[in-house]
């Protein structure tokens, strides 16, 4: 165990199990929500009790992914990569409370291929907004884009398995948070990038329904109404062989071999879509059908998404050559899918966005332009779909300096993070630092009390300044800055009027 830590036990309806403190808070390592997974097929939630006590003082397994970026994600904790990975954290304040506290579900980033729940330590955030903190795993890459139940549809085996497995944590949580001192009718879920992307998911998921009380989505994307991912097709061109053989392949290959095959850039990640049975039409429409018990929901994106993705997208091929400038362009001609709701609309897409901003159509500030403007229009939508809807939407704009592999750029993808686990309040903090504004830790301190209070209340508060409810009328959004939170109307309105709604 590190400095200052401590072991500490508590008992609960599955076994009493055996965490550690630090900073005031508990944690409990690697608990499982989920029976040992078998591959391709969905998560079955684990109702299985222990004898003894369970030792929850180190993680477990995280899913099995492609080497990752230390930059990016921190330092890889200690643990294995595997299959069976659908474990969760749980960071619980030490401090008495009358009442059970509001629960927080952090959902991790990565473009559904990379992270884990272990890359997220909770215990400044769980102190700091005095709510329960969970951090869960769910599957990754071609492990979550293949569904062995969906082979014989109109879906191919296209699978969803990312939001099936969120789905069986909220329901793990559900049936066994109050051991923790939860409240399991008060579950705020926050997830960033394509955490966002669940998060959007989830309070459209009719699954999830009454398992999700407030949400917050930090740079959120949309599920697109698309066929999923076809994995067998995928494997059948690249090996050569029928379909029934490429199943066969995917059924018994080792699990190197699987990830070898996602790094060599085939097809084989998951893509979030719509029109499956776990979401069964676009987001906007299921939340809008749920009327005023839409789900309470934050959601913002920083001022330039592109600018750390290009630097990561560089890093990653070793290069700053012409070949990772044409890769960049790629990748976010591919993204621009997102923003465009659709493959088939993205060149019209393209075409308003050039014309609106005064665009070329390459480089680095055209890709910029196209990975800001999707999470841009997610955000902004969601929030204004879940207020006509008759619930609550607020949006903001975070505008944080950030330094990102030794460059210091604008305000960018991730940003969010730093603040959200106020990692200036925790030594032995796992996120990235991020940025070294000289301001960022009390806006970090002021930002978890907005979670805390959001969680409590479905309202932000005033603990970061006036914040109204985002709606078609005033389109009122909050610029969250070091030098000073202010609000906002109609804030990047050009692309709202000449990119989306045109």
């Amino acid at each position: 165990m590190s400095p200052g830590t401590t072991t500490v036990e508590r008992p609960t309806r599955l076994g009493r199990v055996r965490g550690v403190e630090r900073l005031g808070v508990e944690t409990y390592l690697g608990l499982r929500y989920a029976e040992p997974v078998e591959r391709y097929q969905p998560a079955v939630l684990s109702r299985t009790g222990w004898t003894g006590t369970y030792d929850a003082t180190r993680h477990k397994s995280m899913p099995p992914q492609a080497a990752v970026s230390t930059e990016a994600f921190g330092p890889v904790p200690d643990a294995p990569f595997a299959e069976d990975c659908l474990f969760l954290n749980i960071h619980v304040p030490g401090t008495p409370s009358t009442v059970a506290r509001p629960v927080v579900l952090f959902i991790h980033g990565g473009s559904f291929v990379a992270g884990a729940a272990n890359f997220y330590d909770g215990t400044a955030l769980a102190r700091g907004a005095d709510v329960v903190v969970v951090c869960t795993n769910y599957r990754l890459g071609i492990f979550a884009a293949f569904d062995l139940t969906w082979l014989e549809t109109e879906r191919h085996g296209g699978g969803q398995h990312w939001l099936g497995d969120q789905i069986t944590s909220l329901q793990w949580i559900r049936a066994n948070i109050a051991d923790y001192g939860g409240d399991p009718n008060l579950v705020t879920i926050i997830g960033e990038s394509a955490g966002a992307v669940s998060v959007g998911a989830l309070c459209a998921a009719p699954k999830a329904e009454g398992l999700v009380h407030r949400a917050v989505a930090c740079s959120p994307g949309y599920p697109i109404a698309d066929p999923s991912t076809d994995v067998v097709g995928t494997i059948t061109a690249w090996r050569r062989c029928s379909r029934e053989q490429a199943v066969e392949y995917l059924r018994g290959a080792s699990v190197e071999d699987l990830i070898a095959i996602q790094k060599r850039g085939k097809a084989v990640a998951p893509t979030p879509v719509s029109a499956t049975p776990l979401l069964p039409k676009p987001p906007e429409e299921l939340i809008r059908a749920r009327g005023a018990k839409a789900v309470p929901l934050i959601a913002g994106y920083a001022t330039h998404e592109g600018l750390m993705l290009d630097i990561a997208i560089r890093e990653k091929m070793g290069s700053f050559s012409p070949l990772s400038t044409v890769a960049c362009h790629l990748v976010a001609r591919a993204i621009a899918q997102h923003a465009a709701k659709g493959r088939a609309n993205v060149p019209a897409y393209l075409k308003r966005l050039k014309k609106a901003t005064g665009s070329m159509g390459f480089g680095g500030r055209f890709n910029d332009l196209v990975w800001t403007d999707g999470f841009r229009r997610a955000a902004t939508e969601y929030c204004e779909v879940t207020s006509r809807a008759g619930s609550r939407g607020y949006l903001y704009v975070i505008d944080v300096p950030m330094r990102f592999w030794g460059k210091r750029i604008r305000s960018s993808h991730g940003i969010d993070l730093p603040l959200t686990f106020n990692i200036w309040e925790d030594p032995a903090h796992t996120v990235p630092e991020f940025t070294d504004h000289p301001a960022a830790a009390p806006l970090a301190r002021r930002w978890v009390r907005m979670l805390g209070h959001f969680a409590r209340h479905g309202e932000p508060g005033d603990t970061l300044g006036h914040w109204p409810v985002y709606d078609a009328a005033r389109r009122s959004s909050l610029r969250v800055s070091c030098e000073g939170c202010r609000l906002e109307h109609d804030v990047d309105s050009i692309f709202r009027q000449k990119v989306w709604e045109a």
